[in-house]
């Protein structure tokens, strides 16, 4: 049987350890769509097709927008930045490959005057709108004097499309694969995000100083861990996770909910 101060020691070892765990996060990143802002892709691909005089089947699309996107990055890494073709050409591509599907008759003129169009709107608020929470998760994180940033495997249209919803101005710094050549989950991003936070704020920040929020389970919470940062999973539908990937305590389904969480952390007595 344990002496009363052999339990005392044993109760201030696991505080201890509990405060070792526990390191006060200084940067948060997030990934931006499907993270902080939707869009709806079949709702903008149809109703720019009509004004060129295409219809479109909208379940199709979808479907057809998945499998060339994904065959399109193998072929294409970074939106084709080192293949030559470009973010321009490479959306284009993706446009013409979709359409085509359904209308196999199109000209080429008329399906890059769709795609300009398409790549005009996604530059802008009209193809991106924030969730729920957005702002107020934002100011929250920006009273409590963290450092924000922004990782995301998008092209240059970016800090345009951030300043359009008008939510630049939250983020010390926006990390695009494009711009950086290399795309999450490669730890070398995550290293550069702490290279920009060193740079603009002559702060040095250690891994477990960071947290990384993402819709991705590859891309923002493997890549992130395996960079050794902290990685919360945001899942605005309700898909199933499994939780041999991600933990549930890492999984928020709202920013509302995220933004309790992260008070819960933000707020302690340290």
């Amino acid at each position: 049987m344990k002496s009363i101060g052999s339990t005392v020691h044993d109760v201030k070892q696991v505080q201890n350890l509990i405060m070792i765990k526990f390191v006060r996060p200084r940067l948060i990143t997030f990934d931006v769509t499907d993270t902080l802002l939707m869009t709806n892709l079949e709702k903008h691909y149809a109703e720019i097709g009509s004004q060129h005089g295409l219809s479109i089947d909208p379940h199709k699309l979808a479907r057809s927008f998945k499998n060339n996107f994904r065959k399109l990055s193998l072929e294409h890494p970074v939106y084709g930045k080192h293949t030559g073709i470009g973010w321009k050409n490479w959306w284009r591509q993706i446009v013409h490959n979709i359409f085509k599907e359904q209308h196999n008759y199109i000209s080429d003129a008329t399906l890059d005057k769709v795609a300009n169009s398409l790549i005009k709107c996604y530059g802008t608020s009209l193809c991106w709108h924030k969730y729920p929470g957005t702002i107020e998760l934002l100011e929250y994180l920006r009273e409590k004097d963290l450092i924000l940033g922004v990782i995301s495997n998008f092209d240059e249209r970016l800090e345009a499309v951030l300043k359009d919803t008008r939510i630049r101005f939250y983020f010390s710094f926006v990390l695009t694969s494009y711009d950086f050549g290399i795309e999450k989950p490669d730890t070398l991003i995550f290293n550069e995000a702490l290279r920009l936070t060193k740079e603009r704020h002559n702060i040095d920040i250690i891994p477990q100083q960071a947290i990384h929020i993402g819709d991705s389970i590859s891309n923002d919470y493997i890549g992130a861990k395996n960079a050794n940062w902290n990685a919360i999973l945001v899942q605005h539908n309700n898909d199933v996770i499994d939780e041999k990937k991600v933990p549930t305590k890492d999984v928020f389904r709202n920013l509302q909910d995220l933004k309790v969480h992260l008070s819960t952390l933000l707020d302690k007595d340290m």
